[in-house]
C-alpha cells in the first residue's frame, strides 16, 4: 500500500528498503529537488535523482511500478516549492 507525505522543506521521507512511485510539484517559484537513496539525508549516499529544476502543477519521476531504494528516501529541496512524495 502506498504512502504519501506533503512537504515544503528538505525530509527524510522513509528509513530503510522501499518503492518510490512519484512526486509531485502543486507550488514553486524557483526550487529543486535532490533525491537520495540515504537513511540519514547523507549527501554522498546513492542520487536516485540529480538536481530537477520544478515547477508549479508538476509531477517528476513517475513510475506506475515504484522503484526500489535501499537504504532509505531522502529529498533535500532547494529554495521554495511544495511537494508530494508517494513511496511505500
Amino acid at each position: 500500500m502506498a504512502n504519501y507525505i506533503y512537504s515544503n522543506a528538505t525530509v527524510q521521507v522513509k528509513v530503510g528498503a522501499g518503492k518510490l512511485f512519484g512526486i509531485f510539484v502543486s507550488t514553486s517559484s524557483s526550487g529543486t529537488l535532490t533525491v537520495y537513496d540515504s537513511p540519514a539525508g547523507s549527501t554522498s549516499d546513492p542520487k536516485i535523482a540529480n538536481t530537477i529544476t520544478v515547477s508549479a502543477g508538476t509531477q517528476y519521476l513517475s513510475f506506475p511500478s515504484g522503484i526500489f531504494f535501499n537504504k532509505g528516501l531522502y529529498i533535500v529541496l532547494g529554495s521554495t516549492a511544495t511537494f508530494t512524495v508517494v513511496y511505500e
